[in-house]
């Protein structure tokens, strides 16, 4: 008797983002209450988690293999979809967004970040120090006072790479202790966080290998801004 083939196992299927990752995002902004979320928890699962998840880990390889300096494990990277609601004003329970952080060394109290952010109207690629502590921001403006042709030599670097320091958080004016500055830096001095920020269109985060070239180049595009953080702070 012939022996009988053997069943060839079916490759498991790469979670992938697509419509549906936006759509229940979207969604999930009109239903903020528990009983919808755990009707709908399947296709958050399929759609929104695993895919970010396996985001994340093709991220980390790519990175390592470039040298590029940011890593995370996929189950601590991933940001959270419940939001921490114990001291907010804003009980809404769920946050209307999918994302993941990487730092240097993988834990999130590493000085300088790698994030990405997928929203329903957005999808957005941010880097940097965002919100440092107050120690560490009075020590970036120090340094950029000092020596501020170090600061726009990096400030250089980034915009040949299409970047500049998003100023949507900045004083009205500048803080006290820097009566004299230079006026090329008196913008920089007003800031309350030093990133970048770089917008993705849905077409390429439905595509894993676009997504993760447009990660990569955009990580390298950011170094400038890291490198002179990391030399400041530390």
């Amino acid at each position: 008797m012939p022996a009988r083939p053997r069943a060839v196992p079916a490759k498991p299927v790469d979670p992938q983002f697509s419509p549906d990752t936006l759509k229940f995002l979207k969604a999930l902004g009109f239903h903020q209450n528990k009983a919808w979320f755990e009707e709908n928890r399947a296709l958050y699962e399929t759609a929104v988690k695993a895919p970010m998840l396996a985001t994340i880990a093709a991220t980390a390889e790519a990175f390592a293999k470039k040298g590029i300096p940011f890593t995370g494990e996929p189950r601590t990277a991933m940001m959270r979809i419940h939001r921490d609601v114990r001291f907010a004003k804003d009980k809404r329970p769920y946050n209307t967004h999918a994302a993941m952080m990487l730092t240097r060394d993988g834990s999130r109290q590493s000085r300088g970040r790698f994030y990405l952010g997928i929203e329903a109207d957005e999808i957005v690629m941010a880097a940097g120090f965002w919100q440092p502590e107050l120690v560490d921001l009075a020590t970036f403006r120090r340094a950029i006072v000092v020596r501020p042709a170090r600061f726009l030599a990096m400030q250089a670097a980034l915009k040949k790479g299409k970047l500049t320091l998003n100023t949507s958080e900045t004083l009205t004016r500048k803080p006290s202790g820097y009566p004299d500055s230079d006026p090329r830096i008196e913008q920089a001095l007003r800031l309350k966080s030093f990133y970048t920020r770089r917008t993705l269109k849905p077409e390429v985060v439905f595509d894993r290998d676009r997504l993760v070239k447009a990660l990569c180049a955009y990580a390298k595009d950011t170094l400038p801004l890291h490198e002179f953080g990391w030399q400041v702070l530390e």
